[in-house]
């Protein structure tokens, strides 16, 4: 159960927005009909610029990284699906570009080391399905991995039936459920994953009101971005809808982690993010 209701959002988020800024018209007329939106101003344009800058890192080729891993993964052994394996250890390179994502971002920058390491381990898994979705495609039933060579362009949703548990699922509900023009709107999607990695409830965060504040600014831009594309109700709407998809996702991740920790054996950066030392010298 999520402790920051929807309501303390939405409250916290509007009185942002009137102690931020001087009151503005809202967008649209009273009757829906307007298409009239809000353009983001310098200071909002320039903090969602810094995502934009620092999601680079996601974009640079994947051959190399990819031949690194092949090379030094063990032999698959014991009774689980090798190509299950291939595709878990598959996400370490996601993560590790993910990182370097994270340290672009200043307000992530700017936390003790101790918090930086807690939300990474607790928010990696929601970033990167949230990556996700942008590269999956609904009639293949597959992922296209861009920067990547044909080995593992795409990447069939069907492994997922070969995890333990019901996460082909609840994948499919959650990614059938995102909306096309959600996953085409890469702002909107680093937005999110900016909502995703400030979360103040992970475990072993030291400083929660700093992060609650970060996470909150990221809400607040969020519903800024959606009045700049989308006219007022459908802002409104859509804000809400991400809302809930935010929470969807984290109990989505919570499923995915479990498939994480059933396979063996893993690469040892999914070794350390989840905290499977013992489990590694076990086997």
């Amino acid at each position: 159960m999520e402790s920051t209701s929807m309501e303390s959002i939405l409250c916290e988020a509007i009185r942002l927005e009137f102690e931020a800024q001087a009151p503005l018209a809202c967008a649209g007329t009273a009757g829906g009909g307007g298409s009239s939106s809000r353009a983001l101003n310098d200071a909002e344009s320039a903090k969602l610029e810094e995502l934009v800058v620092a999601n680079k890192a996601l974009h640079a080729p994947l051959d190399e990284d990819v031949s690194q891993l092949a090379a030094a993964a063990p032999t698959p052994a014991g009774t689980h699906d090798p190509e299950l394996i291939n595709i878990v250890n598959l996400t370490a390179v996601a993560i590790r570009r993910l990182i370097k994502m994270a340290k672009k971002i200043s307000a992530f920058r700017n936390l003790c080391e101790e918090d930086q390491v807690a939300l990474l381990k607790g928010g990696c898994i929601e970033m990167m399905v949230l990556r996700s979705t942008m590269n999956y495609d609904g009639q293949k039933n597959s992922w296209h991995l861009p920067y990547s060579d044909d080995r593992f362009s795409t990447v069939p949703a069907d492994v997922l039936k070969k995890a333990k548990g019901n996460i082909y699922q609840a994948h499919d509900r959650f990614i059938r459920s995102f909306e096309p023009r959600w996953r085409q709107d890469e702002r909107l999607v680093l937005l999110l994953s900016a909502i995703s990695l400030f979360v103040p409830e992970r475990a072993r965060v030291v400083h929660a009101d700093v992060v609650r504040l970060e996470q909150h600014a990221y809400y607040y831009l969020l519903r800024r971005y959606l009045e700049s594309v989308y006219p007022g109700c459908e802002a409104k709407a859509t804000f809400l809808k991400l809302i809930q998809k935010v929470r969807e996702l984290r109990r989505l991740a919570e499923e995915v982690t479990g498939v994480y920790l059933d396979v063996n054996p893993l690469e040892p950066l999914l070794i350390e993010i989840f905290d499977l030392k013992h489990r590694a010298a076990h086997f």
